[in-house]
């Protein structure tokens, strides 16, 4: 495979909330994405790539610092209920970004944050309190954004029309207001990023690292301008949720304590929401589609390793269930498509498990930065796997589920999985300490219907093993 002698750019593109499914060209959801297929034409598809902790903020602290949640702190979502344990993203841990500012690097973000805390002295400048009593938004003094030099972002606020960001060396009470739909305008700076008119957004002399995160396909769904509604007009719930788990009825298994939700009401709620979800998808695609068309008229294209994936996927109806933070496929599988022409086969596959923490070392790895690879990740680098093409599936991936409120008053709550390519093990642990297993054949049952492990007490056995192993290497507070 040819090696470069200059260093290649990156681009990552980050949309929040976006499932595996829900790209045309995977044939399984109805949804119209035409530059996402061409992409992935031209990339190389990691099907095993999976969100560990299917929550925003812990995918993304994950990604940053190589590490899993436990160890790097990101243990749950970033807001003022949290905050006081320390769930943030500090400024002492070494991030990807700045692994890349060393080796020389000009780092952009565009975008949604969610790694900072909020603070009391912003809340003037943030959005009010939400009616869980929290505040989400948070802005990021440039001591905490780990070496991002352009910085056009927030914390989290889903108002998608009328979104908010702090730019560079604006401080908190210089928050620029916006009446557009935040992926479209979005899309706008980062292509000014990738122009680079008169050198005034990027050091030219440099190889640049730009993250874009739209919070878009995330709720509220129904924010979606009308035009990426069209592909969906005149569609009925059924002929969008056509997933065999997402018929009225198939809910979780009994043994599962899903907090007495209502389950009729979420299909309900998911049959109002597919055809926004799918808009918001498409209008993703669409300022994708624009990105990628700059790419190739500033003449970047060849020398940029562009990455298409999410932080978590959307339930959105399966087993009458919505959101996240599950263990059903829908939330942990994510996209992860890799392009970097003439370095990486078009349309070809790397089956190898990916977890957020292996990503930080693989890109290092891939651009010839492997000295750089702090000791202390947990990550594993897949550059290897990606140079030889490998299409055969290595190692297991290990995810924890959202606690929810409980978590931070009993950690050990809730719970914890692995799986390989054909198993799934979830061990749950309910308010009394009880566990109870639950085993998904995912070649056989690949819609998670049917729990197998009474039929299957050494796979079992073997799986659980293997969970309580990397709970111990992950310093999970689950292991007592």
């Amino acid at each position: 495979m040819h090696q470069s002698s200059s260093k290649p750019n990156l681009l990552f593109v980050l949309p929040d909330e976006f499932r595996r499914d829900a790209i045309g060209c995977m044939k399984k959801d109805p949804v119209h994405t035409p530059n996402i297929d061409r992409f992935v034409s031209e990339s190389m598809d990691f099907p095993n790539a999976v969100s560990t902790y299917p929550v925003c903020s812990p995918y993304r602290g994950q990604l940053f610092t190589g590490c899993y949640p436990f160890t790097n702190g990101v243990v749950g979502n970033c807001n003022t209920s949290t905050a006081p344990f320390g769930v943030y993203l500090t400024s002492r841990k070494v991030c990807l970004s700045d692994l890349f500012h060393e080796a020389g690097y000009d780092c952009g973000y565009v975008g949604k944050w969610h790694l900072s805390a909020p603070e009391p002295k912003d809340f003037p400048y943030l959005e009010p309190r939400r009616e869980d009593g929290k505040v989400w938004d948070a802005y990021t003094p440039v001591s905490q954004r780990h070496h991002f030099r352009f910085w056009y972002s927030y914390g989290c606020n889903d108002q998608h029309f009328h979104p908010h960001y702090w730019f560079n060396d604006d401080a908190a009470d210089q928050v620029r207001q916006v009446d557009e739909w935040a992926p479209r305008h979005e899309a706008d700076m980062v292509i000014r990023y990738l122009e680079n008119e008169h050198g005034a957004m990027r050091d030219p002399d440099k190889p640049f690292l730009l993250f874009w995160a739209p919070n878009p396909p995330h709720m509220p769904f129904d924010q979606v301008p009308e035009e990426y509604q069209t592909p969906y007009e005149g569609k009925e719930a059924e002929d969008l949720l056509t997933n065999p788990n997402a018929r009225a009825g198939c809910t979780p298994p009994p043994a599962y304590d899903f907090a007495g939700k209502n389950y009729p009401a979420l299909h309900e709620t998911a049959r109002d929401s597919v055809k926004h979800y799918f808009s918001c998808v498409t209008g993703i695609d669409d300022q994708f589609g624009r990105i990628l068309k700059t790419l190739e008229e500033t003449g970047l294209k060849d020398n940029t390793i562009v990455i298409f994936t999410s932080d978590h996927g959307e339930l959105m109806g399966s087993h009458s269930l919505m959101y996240k933070g599950e263990w059903y496929r829908e939330c942990y599988q994510v996209p992860f498509f890799l392009r970097w022409p003439g370095h990486i086969p078009a349309h070809s596959t790397c089956r190898a498990f990916l977890n957020p923490p292996d990503i930080m070392p693989t890109l290092l790895d891939l651009c010839g930065l492997s000295s750089l690879i702090p000791a202390s990740i947990e990550g594993v680098s897949r550059a290897g796997w990606i140079r030889a093409s490998m299409d055969s599936s290595s190692g297991d991936l290990q995810t924890s589920m959202d606690p929810g409120e409980g978590f931070y008053n009993n950690p050990q709550m809730n719970a914890r999985g692995v799986c390989n390519e054909q198993y799934m093990l979830v061990v749950f642990r309910d308010r009394y300490d009880r566990e109870t297993c639950l085993l998904y054949d995912q070649i056989n049952d690949p819609c998670q219907l049917h729990d197998c492990a009474s039929s299957h007490p050494e796979v079992v056995k073997q799986m659980r093993l293997r969970l309580d192993d990397w709970l111990r290497r992950t310093n999970d507070l689950w292991i007592r």
